[in-house]
């Protein structure tokens, strides 16, 4: 299984060039299996980026297929949605995935919501030539998606929760924990460990410095320690750090590497736009 982070950065996309080695767009991660089979990680701007080059192939001719896993509809997790190319071409499908934790409404609604003329020049997902399908799922539940055995769990993320994954394909796991922030960083919750347990690659929210963590505590997002510690207790083989703080510098993310990584035996990097990695 081949995954590529298309978009690592956090709550905002950032340009310029303090910001070139690790990039500036917001989450979206691709995997694609030995047989070819695609699946994405959230919307984010970084999507735009990987439109471009899924435009090239089958999504250019209004064959492509393409289920994308939502871990939570706040902006910067779906704001390349009204951009994304594929969504435009009559023919492809896509189906959406995802939890709603705001009571009373369905994942479709709140993407309706996003498109409306209030904020998008397409006035609503029936305006996308793409046969499109969303569908609200429940955290614990296992998903059906060819190609892939996934599991779900719901973490907490501020005053709300979201969604985790544990994804399972050509015999590798990847575990997909971003905008995560538990009681205490020290002692994470099961759901959690469950979902990292042996997993060959832990991708976790390290918006966080852990020196400014404690400022920033109750914000719903980790220090690059809690990372660690699932990594560790969860027996997890390599830990990437993730959703980076728009404010974290090229330089400043190699220092929390360099920290991270001299605190815990389990490999550590940090997620980088543009970058592929053989799980």
């Amino acid at each position: 299984m081949r995954i590529r982070f298309w978009g690592v950065r956090g709550s905002f996309a950032m340009s310029g060039r303090d910001f070139l080695r690790y990039g500036g767009n917001t989450t979206s991660v691709e995997l694609v299996t030995a047989a070819g089979e695609r699946l994405l990680i959230d919307l984010g701007t970084g999507a735009t980026e990987l439109a471009k080059t899924l435009m090239g192939g089958e999504f250019g001719k209004g064959q492509g297929q393409l289920p994308i896993l939502l871990s939570h509809t706040h902006l910067d997790h779906i704001q390349g949605l009204p951009f994304f190319t594929p969504f435009f071409i009559k023919g492809n499908q896509i189906r959406i995935l995802g939890a709603n934790p705001i009571s009373g409404l369905s994942l479709e609604a709140t993407l309706q919501n996003q498109l409306a003329p209030h904020y998008s020049p397409l006035n609503g997902l029936e305006n996308l030539a793409a046969g499109v399908s969303i569908e609200t799922i429940q955290p614990g539940a296992a998903l059906e998606v060819p190609g892939f055995e996934i599991e779900t769990g719901a973490v907490p993320h501020g005053s709300m929760w979201t969604t985790a994954y544990r994804i399972t394909a050509d015999g590798k796991t990847v575990a997909y924990l971003s905008d995560v922030e538990y009681p205490s960083y020290e002692d994470p919750l099961e759901v959690a460990l469950s979902l990292a347990r042996g997993a060959d690659l832990l991708i976790h929210d390290a918006m966080h410095a852990d020196h400014d963590y404690e400022l920033r505590r109750g914000w719903g997002h980790s220090p690059a320690a809690a990372g660690v510690v699932v990594a560790e207790r969860a027996g997890a083989k390599k830990l990437a750090l993730f959703h980076h703080s728009p404010d974290a510098t090229d330089d400043m993310i190699d220092e929390v590497v360099a920290r991270t990584t001299a605190r815990t035996a389990v490999p550590v990097f940090a997620a980088a736009e543009g970058s592929y990695l053989d799980v």
